[in-house]
């Protein structure tokens, strides 16, 4: 009996050193074998930002959205007028007689040189397409720097009826360019855009229209803060002969190397009365024979 339990122990001890022996012999295989690490899923990676090519501008109409204007039969196409306003935010009662005044002016169109609306934003350019509804004339709009709200031109082009920052029509004998200075700077983007835009043209009379001035005839520093003589330099080379700028709130003009500087932005806003001696609100009237041109100042007075 004694013999059949020591057999039973040492055979127990014997399975149990047997398995202690399999345990170490495959723990010592694993430490051997490699263990392939996870591949980490890649994170999905957007491409690098790449400049879209711009187009080498041509002087063409402007778009249908903006309603180029067309002449009526009975009207001698190289006499005609036009009117230029400027800076009319939060002065929609000056700016609607001003928009009653041009109609019956008999003008071909208006030109507002921008400070649409106070800061850009979508409901002020939503109340700005409702007050010019019943306008029943072409508008050519320039971007202001009240208008790009964070430097921003989306709801400006939206609701203002521009078809771009920059563009330009003809009409009669005229080609008129609007730029695009709301940054209050040309850039040598603008620039270049401006040169190609006079050199395509063979219209024998050329304006251009901006918002910021190159200069103040005033003296005062409302004026853009770069591209000022290049863009001069460009007014000269190309016989450009009126420049219609705002963002001053008064009327001021000035000759130089031949090119007429007129400043209009009494069409609502603030007036600068301080600095400037004709702080009115006004816009102008341009009559145009041939490639003869003539400027009146039309003030408009506050209503009692």
């Amino acid at each position: 009996m004694r013999r059949r339990r020591r057999n039973l122990s040492q055979t127990v001890l014997n399975i149990v050193g047997i398995l202690v022996v399999v345990s170490m012999i495959i723990s010592l295989a694993l430490a051997f074998i490699p263990v392939s690490e996870p591949t980490p899923t890649p994170r999905p990676t957007l491409p690098p930002p790449t400049a879209t090519p711009t187009a080498t501008p041509t002087a063409t109409p402007v778009a249908e959205s903006v309603a180029t204007p067309i002449l009526l039969s009975s009207r001698d196409e190289t006499r005609f007028t036009f009117a230029v306003c400027g800076d009319n935010r939060g002065g929609d009662e000056i700016y609607k007689a001003i928009l009653r005044q041009v109609e019956e002016d008999g003008a071909a169109f208006l030109v507002n040189t921008g400070d649409l609306v106070q800061s850009g934003r979508v409901e002020q350019f939503e109340a700005f397409a409702a007050l010019m509804s019943d306008f029943a004339l072409p508008f050519f709009p320039v971007p202001g720097n009240h208008d790009a709200r964070g430097g921003r031109l989306e709801e400006f082009l939206q609701h203002s009826g521009a078809p771009a920052a920059h563009y330009s029509f003809d009409y009669g004998l005229g080609h008129f360019a609007v730029a695009d200075s709301h940054s209050s700077m040309l850039f040598p983007a603008e620039l270049a855009w401006l040169e190609a835009d006079l050199a395509a043209s063979s219209q024998p009379l050329k304006m251009v229209f901006l918002h910021h001035p190159p200069f103040d005839p005033d003296g005062t520093d409302y004026m853009m803060r770069g591209g000022n003589e290049a863009f001069m330099a460009l007014m000269q080379e190309y016989g450009v002969s009126h420049v219609f700028a705002g963002h001053i709130h008064a009327y001021a003009e000035e000759t130089r190397d031949g090119v007429h500087y007129i400043t209009t932005g009494g069409a609502g806003a603030p007036l600068y009365r301080r600095d400037h001696p004709q702080a009115f609100y006004h816009y102008v009237r341009v009559t145009v024979d041939g490639t003869e041109v003539s400027t009146q100042v039309i003030r408009i007075e506050p209503a009692e």
